[in-house]
């Protein structure tokens, strides 16, 4: 369980990055947080990150075989390599060029979905208990992004932690909390269908992003 109680940052800028933040994550959970640029969405997510396996935007994948990129250079049975790439949804690429095919310099013969998915692969390898993703789909097209999401939410046996800007209704249904984010508060929380019945921020958020 992730808890926190009146938790508040400020920046030696003076600008608040959380208010007194009072929050519950159960084990297994599927959180989603949302809000505008600048929200705290991120102060959030690096406050509660030491420990976890955070999935950034930025992915670094060396050249060398998808084996090596995903186990980074450290030994482990084979099945359960096959079964965090398998999880993460690398299972065509794999099916297609093998685990000891190249990734090629800086990642190039990977696309950008797929090394996202090496970095969840990554973070299943170690055994996290804890899986953050920080706008790690915030450079690919809405395709790629729904489907990394998606391989994302299909797994059962951790507790996931999302920050996102895409306000895709059928991700949003599986998550089983969301919390909205505004000015370095959590303003709202609840489910999809929560948040859209009360008509308050998310609702406002989330319609606007349909025009």
């Amino acid at each position: 369980m992730i808890e926190f109680s009146n938790v508040s940052k400020v920046y030696p800028n003076g600008v608040v990055g959380l208010d007194d933040v009072n929050l519950t994550i159960e084990q297994g959970e599927f959180v989603g947080i949302i809000g505008l640029s600048g929200a705290g969405k991120s102060t959030l997510i690096n406050t509660i990150m030491d420990g976890f396996s955070p999935v950034q935007q930025s992915v670094f994948v060396f050249r060398d075989t998808i084996r090596n990129n995903i186990t980074l250079f450290k030994e482990f049975d084979e099945e359960k390599v096959k079964k965090a790439a398998d999880q993460a949804g690398l299972r065509e690429l794999i099916d297609k060029r093998g685990l000891n095919d190249s990734c090629g310099e800086n990642g190039n013969k990977l696309s950008g979905g797929e090394r996202q998915r090496i970095a969840i692969a990554r973070a299943l390898l170690r055994g996290s208990q804890v899986l953050l993703l920080d706008e790690a789909t915030a450079a690919l097209d809405n395709q790629t992004s729904y489907a990394v999401i998606d391989a994302v939410l299909s797994m059962k046996e951790m507790t996931e932690i999302i920050v996102t800007h895409r306000l895709e209704e059928k991700l949003l249904y599986q998550y089983d909390e969301i919390l909205v984010m505004h000015a370095g508060e959590i303003v709202e929380k609840g489910t999809f269908q929560e948040l859209m019945q009360k008509k308050g921020f998310f609702y406002s958020l989330y319609v606007v992003s349909k025009e």
